[in-house]
């Protein structure tokens, strides 16, 4: 098992974290009000992104997924934080 941890500054539309290939369990949460979004496309919008949480959020990857960027969308004006955890099977 291995666990990427760590916490990515959103401002605009940005490259967040990688969930690798294979099967993997992704944890997202922010301490700011949803105005932050993540989605596997930098054409993010907040129509079309997965809408932060404040509390914890979890979302599982099988082991036939290919992996992939995940991106980050702050409709804020300032710059706000999403924390993120992988933890993969490997």
């Amino acid at each position: 098992m291995a666990l990427n941890m760590g916490q990515a500054a959103i401002a605009g539309t940005v490259q967040a974290f990688i969930v690798p290939p294979g099967a993997c369990s992704i944890t997202v949460w922010s301490g700011a009000a949803t105005t932050l979004y993540l989605g596997t496309s930098k054409n993010l919008t907040a129509s079309n992104g997965f809408a932060v949480p404040t509390s914890p959020a979890n979302v599982s990857a099988f082991s036939s997924s290919g992996g992939t960027q995940v991106w980050g969308l702050n409709t804020a004006a300032t710059t706000l934080a999403v924390n993120f955890i992988v933890s993969t099977e490997a």
